[in-house]
């Protein structure tokens, strides 16, 4: 591994010992202007993700980590797999430059076996070949938090949250009307503009963004290696809207929307003269959903109906001479129903009921329309015994149309001495995944014969973990540990077609410390060690690596001025070169990479803004052959009204 010995020894020194399970970057508010930066309190943060309903972070029983806007404005990123790269028990790997594919493993679960959402819309596409999720194109507009949620979590999310959930939540509008412009450029002929509206009323609350993103890029597959030297583009325009109406006290309807078209221009492979000067992608996806909420008795009965739709649209274009596949399409779609129940029928007990359905189908130009469907039904309930004792037991019951019924369950608890500020937790959970619709029907290969099985069972999982929290000097210091193990059966793999062939485990160690020393003044360090084992070849899995840790500093001075310098390292990881054959599998090399971020708020109406990715310009990969960014600097203005 490539060394930072000053960065490795904080982190090696931290590590062992403390946990990041739980608020990585959870809750750092903007600072107060006039009053120097006043330190938050983060524990008292509002989550939803860990129990469907509303509750402070510091009594979850999950392990749980929340980026929350200030976090992003910080950090002047454009897309949200930047921002995962730090969080504790994730990695995230990219085989190129900005939009090309970008998987994100939580724990040593695949990346099809993590549920994305935003705000409770499902965004794994079903076309894909594990029906995962593409963070390629997922820009940080409009967001207002992210919350990641580790674990096994099908009991309340049914199949694809095997490692873990990933929910986004897009700001709402409030107060008097809001306007903002936007305008940015940097490295590689990089430009972004963009605005919004925002607002609120007594009756309605509405918000629109638009942002256009463009670049030259450079090279997918890595330019320092022979033949590589075609810059490779990206395009990415992105609208994300909402529209909410509170007519009743007790009754409000919630609409959003997000579409984002992207073009992007692709190589053959990671390796040398991989070049290729006619691939592309084109790639449309479109989120939407309607959500209403109503309240009876007080209070005591809470109801949430939600509609949603997800399609996901990917055309990919080869003109080169002799090309072997010149065209494909990929078309996929789901629409799912959610009516959810939670009462309140004792001060100390909240009993939450509900019931779920979902239809998914897709298509390539070689497949006609298949689909499945999935019913699930669940139930779980929340104790909280005299503010010391929280425990959370739930159980889920899915009927698939195609493989038939599946239960699962999770439990959690969480023991609180807030008199020495110390939290013990821990839950344990199983999962499912289904199999995807092109594991199920993709048509048979000239040279490999059949690959879809439609006699494919489900992945399964089964996980737990166990750790605390410490918080000292009135939360100016946290710190903590955690501890996790989990396995995974029938996992599907392709040896002449798909099957269920495979078992893996994963376990580990994830830690965080964060000291507010001085007010506008936060030091964070995190570290997770992660060993994961493939069952049938005793190897580890494949991009995953073993030792991963982050540094962040932030300071907000002068009232209106802020830094932030963030530090990343990761170990060695296994790969495979899929550029020569037979295939061999490789190792890529450990990296250290330091990022700076900048801003000025001149006035009222005018923030500026910089940020220099890869400060000293450090040659790496994270897929074996393809690139990444040297050092690139961005900087823009931003102007806002209200």
């Amino acid at each position: 591994m490539n060394k930072s010995p000053f960065v490795l020894s904080l982190l090696l020194a931290v590590g062992p010992v403390l946990h990041a399970a739980e608020q990585q970057g959870s809750t750092v508010s903007p600072p107060v202007q006039g009053q120097g930066a006043a330190i938050p309190k983060r524990l008292d943060t509002m989550v939803v993700t860990a129990t469907r309903t509303e509750q402070e972070l510091r009594n979850t029983g999950s392990a749980m980590t929340v980026i929350s806007a200030q976090d992003i404005a910080n950090r002047q990123l454009y897309t949200v797999a930047e921002l995962l790269r730090t969080v504790p028990g994730v990695d995230v790997v990219q085989n190129g430059g900005i939009g090309r594919t970008t998987s994100v493993f939580i724990r040593g679960a695949t990346s099809g076996q993590t549920l994305v959402l935003l705000n409770g819309i499902e965004m794994n596409d079903p076309s894909s070949p594990s029906s995962g999720f593409d963070f390629a194109d997922l820009t940080v507009d409009d967001i207002e938090r992210i919350e990641i949620l580790r674990g096994p979590q099908s009991t309340l999310y049914g199949s694809d949250a095997i490692g873990g959930v990933i929910n986004i939540i897009t700001r709402k509008g409030r107060g008097k009307p809001r306007f903002s412009l936007l305008g940015e450029g940097g490295s590689f002929d990089s430009y972004k503009v963009g605005g919004s509206v925002s607002g609120a009323t007594e009756l309605l609350n509405y918000n629109l963004t638009v942002n256009h993103l463009r670049s030259r890029g450079f090279s997918a597959a890595d330019e320092d290696l022979a033949g590589n030297t075609e810059k490779d583009g990206y395009r990415n325009t992105t609208v994300d809207t909402g529209l909410g109406v509170t007519p009743l006290e007790n009754f409000k309807i919630q609409w959003n929307l997000r579409y984002t078209d992207a073009d992007k221009q692709l190589d053959n492979c990671g390796g040398a003269n991989c070049d290729n000067l006619f691939r592309k992608n084109n790639t449309q996806q479109l989120y939407t959903g309607l959500n209403g909420e109503l309240s009876l008795f007080e209070g005591l009965w809470e109801q949430q109906l939600s509609v949603a739709y997800t399609s996901s649209n990917r055309q990919d274009y080869d003109q080169s001479p002799g090309a072997f596949i010149p065209f494909s399409e990929f078309d996929g779609n789901k629409i799912k129903v959610n009516w959810q129940h939670d009462l309140h029928l004792l001060d100390f007990n909240t009993l939450t009921l509900g019931f779920a359905d979902e239809e998914e189908w897709m298509s390539t130009d070689s497949i006609s329309r298949k689909s499945q469907n999935t019913a699930g039904y669940y139930l779980q309930d929340q104790v909280n015994l005299w503010d010391r004792s929280y425990t959370t037991a739930g159980v889920r019951y899915d009927d698939n149309n195609r493989f038939g019924g599946k239960t699962t369950w999770r439990v959690t608890q969480l023991f609180a001495i807030d008199e020495i500020g110390t939290r013990f937790k821990g839950s344990y959970g199983t999962g499912f995944k289904t199999p995807s619709l092109f594991q199920l029907f993709a048509p048979a290969d000239p040279f490999f014969g059949p690959i879809g099985n439609p006699d494919l069972k489900p992945e399964t999982s089964r996980g737990w973990d166990a750790g605390f929290t410490q918080t000292l000097w009135d939360e100016q210091v946290l710190f903590g540990a955690s501890y996790f193990n989990n396995h995974f059966e029938d996992l599907i793999g392709f040896t002449s077609g798909f099957n269920n062939i495979d078992r893996a485990s994963s376990k580990g160690v994830e830690s965080y410390i964060e000291i507010n020393p001085l007010p506008g003044l936060t030091l964070r360090g995190n570290y997770t060690y992660t060993k994961t084992l493939d069952d049938s070849t005793g190897l580890v899995r494949l991009r995953l690596p073993r030792n991963k840790g982050s540094v962040n500093i932030n300071y907000n001075f002068l009232e209106h001025a802020n830094i932030n310098l963030n530090v990343l390292v990761v170990g060695d990881r296994a790969d495979v070169d899929f550029s020569s054959f037979p295939f061999r599998r490789v190792t890529v090399p450990g990296y250290t990479v330091v990022n700076l971020a900048g801003s000025y708020e001149v006035n009222q109406y005018l923030k500026t803004y910089l940020r220099i990715d890869n400060l000293f310009n450090k040659q790496y990969q994270e897929v074996f052959g393809f690139g990444t960014s040297g050092v690139a600097a961005f900087g823009g203005i931003r102007l806002s009204y209200q």
